[in-house]
């Protein structure tokens, strides 16, 4: 069914503290400050059905390729139930498409803006020079999402095909994950920020200057219940307000690439610290308590962006780190963006 070839070996990532770090703090990031990055290989697989959903298929088997850890498939019963059904009763009733060569870079999280630019990008950045002239296969729904044409269009991809029904593949292509998600290759993240910058550098400028606040005021969770005052304290030392899905992708890279500090609670616009020069500043407003999401920790470090952070309460005690929303100490956020402004590298 398959064969395989290493394509970069794996690697160590060692990170450092915050550089606003609090002793108290230590269980948060403690357990992320050393990591082992697996190596990634190109994996040959044969006669494999791949829906319009995302999910793969060899036969009737599922594949635990399609999820973002293979032990998911084992442990989402009602999810594996689901997919079960849809194979037995709709799947293998219908036509199927055949190709005969293919590449594949997603699992089933891979839609999300986050997971799109830093777990399924730096896949298809691993086998750049294989895919120029090959098909590289894309479920139904990539088709229609802001971000995903244009964010293919440095890679110079001939032939992109978006699948909306069943796909028959004598050849599928898969590179492995570059990293476990929320974590990262280091040499391949940076090399994907350089092929972004350099390929869009000349997109227009916005007047947005060097410091920014990404705000998710139009987001359906994880907003700042208090974002006003944060907002009139970040306009006293310069920052201005940006509001990302209001820009087109090209507008996003431009204005991060320009921002030498960058302010956010945890969310999808972080991500775009993917564009930042090295040695900017990134700011993390997040939820106190929450030793699980560091994927911004991280992605700063991989980065060498330097990373500061401020603690904040859920406006609803009990709440789910990836759904509440935040109360913001202002006091305590006009110290750290001080802090920020004024630091110096031979500090650390």
């Amino acid at each position: 069914m398959t064969n395989s070839e290493i394509l970069y070996q794996g690697n160590k990532s060692i990170r450092n503290l915050p550089i606003n770090f609090n002793e108290n703090d230590i269980n948060l990031f403690e357990h992320e400050l050393e990591r082992a990055i697996p190596a990634t290989a190109l994996r040959h697989l044969e006669d494999i059905t791949a829906s319009p959903d995302g999910t793969l298929f060899w036969g009737s088997k599922i594949l635990p390729e399609s999820f973002p850890y293979p032990h998911f498939m084992n442990t989402w019963i009602g999810y594996k139930a689901r997919l079960k059904f849809f194979a037995r009763h709709f799947f293998f009733g219908r036509p199927k498409k055949t190709v005969h060569d293919a590449y594949w870079i997603t699992d089933i999280w891979s839609l999300k803006y986050f997971h799109w630019m830093t777990d399924a990008l730096p896949r298809l950045y691993t086998i750049r020079n294989k895919t120029k002239n090959a098909t590289l296969l894309l479920p139904g729904a990539y088709e229609k999402t802001s971000y995903v044409e244009p964010s293919l269009q440095p890679f110079c991809i001939q032939d992109i095909a978006f699948i909306h029904g069943p796909v028959h593949c004598k050849n599928l292509n898969m590179p492995t994950h570059t990293a476990p998600t929320g974590n990262y290759n280091e040499h391949i993240i940076r090399d994907l920020r350089d092929l972004f910058t350099d390929f869009y550098q000349n997109a227009q400028p916005l007047p947005t200057g060097d410091k920014i606040y990404i705000s998710r005021a139009g987001a359906e969770k994880r907003k700042i219940a208090n974002e006003e005052e944060c907002v009139s304290v970040l306009a006293e030392y310069g920052f201005k307000t940006v509001y990302f899905e209001e820009h087109a992708f090209e507008q996003q890279i431009r204005i991060a690439s320009d921002a030498r500090y960058l302010v956010s609670n945890h969310g999808a616009g972080l991500t775009n610290m993917l564009f930042m020069k090295t040695g900017s500043h990134v700011f993390e407003l997040r939820k106190k308590d929450d030793a699980h999401n560091n994927c911004y920790f991280a992605l700063a470090s991989a980065l060498n962006l330097n990373y500061f952070y401020q603690l904040c309460s859920p406006e609803n005690p009990g709440q789910d780190a990836n759904t509440a929303n935040i109360v913001v100490d202002c006091q305590l956020l006009r110290k750290n963006i001080e802090q920020m402004l004024t630091w110096q590298p031979h500090q650390r």
